[in-house]
């Protein structure tokens, strides 16, 4: 499946709506739900001209929205941001996941010069972790207890990739296509 990125745009807002209102999206993420058009509109245009975040649509060649993806906040005195990812619900199991991470990781050391990137994902999220793991991003700690859903408390699992183990993994590249 060939993958093309491109900012985010106000006509990828009722996708975003959709995904974050979906349990299988929700479950693992930190939305306020439900979500609504005019909330994420309102975002959106807050967002337009933050430079302290990038925000991506994935889209597959019949022009859907195979994923979302981004780094925020951008910290360009400490040279890190974190890393966050939506697959499309109907696209789990595709290996859409890895190859976004993989793409944007290599956006973030190549463009924005970061030094490090790191995520936090929730402790019973193994598909998720097993895939950041594989790719070489290093545990760095549980935060116990840390969110509270689905009546109870949750560990979150919060992982880092510097760019010096990014430099030695075999999917990097020196140059970032926006087709992949």
């Amino acid at each position: 499946m060939k993958l093309k990125a491109r900012f985010f745009s106000e006509l990828d807002i009722q996708t975003r709506v959709d995904w974050i209102n979906d349990f299988r999206i929700n479950q693992n993420m930190s939305f306020n739900i439900p979500a609504t058009y005019d909330k994420t509109l309102i975002w959106y245009k807050n967002n337009q001209k933050n430079n302290l975040r990038v925000d991506f649509s994935i889209i597959n060649e019949d022009e859907e929205v195979s994923a979302m993806a981004g780094l925020t906040p951008i910290d360009m005195k400490n040279l890190n941001a974190e890393f966050y990812i939506m697959v499309n619900p109907e696209m789990f199991s595709r290996g859409i996941g890895s190859r976004v991470t993989k793409w944007l990781c290599n956006y973030g050391f190549i463009i924005l010069g970061l030094n490090k990137i790191y995520l936090y994902t929730s402790d019973h999220n193994v598909a998720a972790y097993t895939i950041y793991e594989k790719l070489g991003f290093k545990l760095e700690g549980i935060l116990r207890q840390q969110k509270y859903a689905e009546d109870n408390f949750q560990d979150r699992r919060f992982y880092g990739l510097l760019k010096k183990e990014w430099n030695d993994l075999n999917w990097q590249v020196k140059t970032i296509e926006y087709d992949f």
